[in-house]
């Protein structure tokens, strides 16, 4: 009887512990807004900040660029790969964006960087989920 309360007592506190430690953690961006979030794009892709970087993308992230049709859609890992390859590098160029559209459950930004020879223009798109307001798609285009 003291072997069958162990082994049900074991059991117990190992499922207990299993879903405690599978739980997600919740994201530190979940209650920020549009504004903060595109901030931090802005700060991960021209000023080298890498943090939260996982929370800052959905899973099914992707980032094109038309005017290069022969390379492949970047996915999350790749981008976040990317930027924290850029940590603490700084670009030198003015940026700025405006709000294309704007409801609450998505948002389209056009972010503009300019640098001293051309401009990137990334189109971002951002929604609103259990998890807060994420970006999900990134066009980059080189007007001109």
């Amino acid at each position: 009887m003291k072997t069958l309360i162990t082994l049900i007592a074991a059991l117990f506190f190992s499922l207990l512990s299993s879903f405690a430690f599978s739980a997600e953690k919740p994201s530190p961006l979940k209650f920020l807004k549009v504004e903060s979030i595109i901030d931090h794009y802005i700060d991960a892709t021209t000023k080298g900040e890498t943090d939260f970087l996982n929370d800052l993308f959905t899973q099914d992230f992707n980032l094109t660029s038309p005017s290069n049709m022969n390379s492949k859609p970047i996915n999350k890992q790749d981008m976040i790969n990317y930027l924290k390859s850029l940590q603490d590098i700084k670009m030198d160029c003015e940026t700025d964006y405006t709000v294309v559209e704007k409801n609450k459950d998505s948002s389209i930004i056009k972010l503009t960087s300019t640098f001293n020879n051309f401009q990137r223009i990334d189109y971002l798109t951002i929604c609103n989920s259990e998890l807060g307001w994420k970006i999900s798609n990134v066009v980059v285009v080189y007007p001109g």
